[in-house]
């Protein structure tokens, strides 16, 4: 399994010097005086790194990459979402508990974190149904141990 990480960081070297257009006596000069090594191949796994940062810098100087990481949308629920009705429910559910001063912040923000509680997953589309029913019956328990009247 050693290997693994060499043969990726190799890889990396490649794409990365094809990418600035590095001939093989540019590279082979740019290798050696950033490690001291003329070729990948003879050099240490610190030594490699220190060399793809450096291939980073120079791409990003020459408009390559952006130097900015990629930023994750936020995840948004879908107008076609099959789940929405299971999920008002749960929301109702939620907000029954908060009217009665069981729960104290009212948001879905707080709902969707009780959910990744009970139910392990980050985001209550990556419930199943099975999952789905547990955790609505879990918030109709917790309204009827509360006294929250609760109609099916």
């Amino acid at each position: 399994m050693a290997t693994a990480p060499r043969q990726s960081h190799l890889a990396a070297i490649h794409c990365a010097q094809k990418a600035l257009g590095l001939s093989a006596e540019d590279a082979s000069a740019l290798k050696l005086a950033v490690t001291g090594q003329a070729s990948s191949a003879t050099m240490s796994a610190t030594q490699r790194k220190a060399y793809l940062a450096h291939l980073s810098t120079l791409q990003q100087r020459a408009g390559l990459i952006d130097p900015r990481p990629a930023k994750r949308p936020q995840v948004q629920r879908s107008v076609e979402d099959y789940q929405d009705e299971r999920w008002g429910k749960a929301r109702a559910l939620w907000h029954a508990l908060a009217a009665n001063g069981v729960v104290h912040t009212d948001t879905d923000a707080a709902l969707a974190a009780y959910v990744k509680r009970q139910s392990h997953m980050e985001h209550w589309r990556f419930l199943n149904g099975y999952q789905i029913n547990a955790v609505i019956e879990a918030l109709k328990s917790w309204c009827t141990r509360t006294g929250i009247d609760v109609r099916t």
